[in-house]
């Protein structure tokens, strides 16, 4: 049985993530001009919130939430590698699980998709993120019917941020209304 673990993240954990990031993602930000290393960095100074996945003790995902501690709102980043694509259900139920905990100090997370990165689109509205001018609908991520709403709203949304030599799409997660 495969081995998850989920520790407190380090200052180095950063340089190897950006050696392990998931093809498409390091592709989609090596055509904008990021270097990937410098903005993981950036984004793990800047968070008061931040983890590393292990899988058999090998480095799989880094992620956190940037922003003020005592603000109901955060920006949520993260970053997978090649090989935790690999268990995508463990991927789906430790970013529920980590989501779950973030959402007991904040009312609302928001981070930024990179355009041509279709797999964290697809990633981000199973989660129940949406584009953050679609809020007035907030769609749910609990049906096929629903994530397929938000991935419709994703090709409709006009909530696009230039970010390096290219666009992002700009992504909000509330929780659901009781």
């Amino acid at each position: 049985m495969t081995a998850f673990q989920i520790i407190d993240a380090k200052p180095w954990h950063c340089g190897r993530m950006a050696r392990l990031l998931r093809s498409e993602h390091a592709q989609a930000i090596a055509m904008i001009g990021i270097d990937s290393h410098r903005e993981l960095r950036d984004k793990f100074d800047q968070s008061s919130f931040r983890r590393a996945w292990l899988i058999e003790g090998d480095l799989a995902g880094l992620g956190g939430v940037t922003g003020d501690t005592l603000s109901a709102v955060g920006f949520v980043w993260l970053a997978l590698s090649n090989k935790a694509m690999r268990y995508p259900v463990a991927i789906v139920k430790e970013a529920r699980r980590q989501l779950d905990e973030i959402m007991e100090v904040k009312r609302e997370l928001v981070t930024t998709i990179l355009d041509g990165d279709e797999s964290s689109k697809r990633f981000a509205a199973f989660l129940g993120l949406f584009p953050a001018d679609a809020f007035a609908y907030s769609p749910s991520s609990s049906s096929r019917y629903g994530r397929r709403r938000i991935l419709e709203a994703f090709k409709q949304t006009e909530s696009r941020i230039a970010f390096g030599r290219g666009v992002s799409t700009v992504v909000s997660y509330r929780l659901e209304a009781a």
